[in-house]
């Protein structure tokens, strides 16, 4: 059984891009703008609605993105049958797939929800790390005929970041780079690091420092949140770059996600 890296550089080779797609599958009733086209509803069954739209995306980008990224607030209440066939699809598109839970909790919860995810089919989640168990998470998710990737909160793109994983400090160090060395220490596959503007270069090459070059950097705020992807190639390589609004809700998925592939490739990213 490949690890998750394994399957991430596999993808990469055929494809030479460091695209992610975010799935965020948002109902008409849910908001005013960035909603699911009227084409892909089910008024009689939401999920189909929400599954629909996520398996014409994949469909659509998966010539130009090596993963994809369901969020497990836009896609709650699937069943196993629908996470199965959203696993399924961008499986046979040459992809890989995250479910971005944040999972944490004690250590009966999550093996229940390894346990699902597992059975679900994602080759990885994102964890969050601010209630400790990274250890025995990896020890569970790596275990067993399916490996399960699990990609750490570690400076992420949303402005909180700045109080809560920079300023917060354990044993003199900030938080985040305490995080960076957990990953190392537990073997952890990688680290959700943020693009937009309170993450500098210099934080994150310290995060590789800490963490491990051959760890996979797991990067949002990019595209709606304007992060700038630049920062982030500079620090190294093993890089997936995520983009989910400016993807799902435009014209054109796959021509966007052609533009940021190609946008991605001139800069020099690079997965090794």
């Amino acid at each position: 059984m490949l690890s998750f890296r394994e399957k991430i550089l596999e993808s990469y080779r055929k494809k030479n891009s460091v695209l992610c797609v975010g799935l965020d599958p948002a109902l008409p009733s849910q908001r005013k703008s960035n909603v699911i086209p009227s084409k892909y509803l089910d008024e009689r069954n939401e999920n189909k609605s929400r599954l629909n739209f996520c398996l014409s995306l994949v469909e659509a980008t998966s010539k130009y993105c090596v993963a994809f990224k369901p969020n497990q607030q836009y896609v709650a209440g699937f069943t196993l049958e629908d996470h199965r066939k959203l696993t399924t699809a961008i499986r046979a598109a040459g992809c890989v797939s995250i479910l971005d839970y944040k999972l944490n909790d004690i250590g009966d919860s999550i093996e229940s929800a390894v346990f699902h995810i597992k059975r679900w089919g994602y080759d990885a989640i994102t964890f969050n790390p601010f209630l400790g168990n990274i250890e025995s998470t990896v020890n569970l998710a790596h275990s067993g005929d399916q490996k399960l990737g699990i990609i750490v909160l570690t400076l992420t793109s949303n402005p909180e970041t700045v109080r809560y994983q920079k300023e917060t400090k354990l044993n003199g160090k900030p938080i985040y780079l305490v995080v960076a060395e957990d990953v190392r220490r537990y073997e952890a596959d990688g680290c959700v690091v943020g693009a937009t503007g309170h993450v500098t270069v210099d934080e994150i090459k310290a995060i590789r420092n800490a963490a491990g070059s051959d760890k996979i950097f797991l990067v949002p705020g990019v595209g709606t949140q304007k992060g700038d992807p630049q920062k982030v190639v500079e620090s190294g390589g093993n890089v997936l770059i995520n983009v989910s609004r400016d993807v799902d809700y435009s014209e054109s998925p796959g021509e966007k996600a052609k533009e940021y592939t190609e946008l991605f490739r001139s800069l020099g990213a690079k997965f090794t």
